[in-house]
């Protein structure tokens, strides 16, 4: 009985090789979810938070359609996030977000507003 080989084209060779190298299994990091209604000085905005806290810790901040990702910064007191543009700190189950422009809101569960 003879065996017929057949030949791999060599743009499926380059596939099988990039899904060799995918990891076994790949598990979505569990984050830890928060809910805050932020008051600002005229307006007032629901906000869903994610907290991831793997290396590098991060949180993902929801607001209406856009999501915004922050990376942990240094702090001596509670929860800071933040980049360029904008900074979310967490003390206890409150929170302040410093926006653009200067824009500072606090934010408290939704339930205590």
């Amino acid at each position: 009985m003879e065996r017929r080989v057949r030949e791999i084209p060599m743009r499926w060779a380059a596939c099988l090789s990039l899904v060799a190298a995918l990891p076994v299994a790949v598990q979505a990091e569990p984050g830890v979810r928060a809910d805050y209604r932020c008051l600002g000085r005229f307006d007032a905005v629901d906000v869903t938070v994610f907290f991831f806290n793997k290396s590098p810790s991060e949180l993902v901040l929801l607001e209406g359609q856009s999501a915004m990702r922050l990376p942990q910064l240094l702090s001596a007191d509670g929860g800071r996030y933040g980049d360029a543009e904008q900074e979310f700190w967490v003390k206890g189950d409150r929170a302040s977000w410093s926006r653009a422009k200067g824009v500072v809101m606090e934010c408290q569960p939704p339930s205590r507003v």
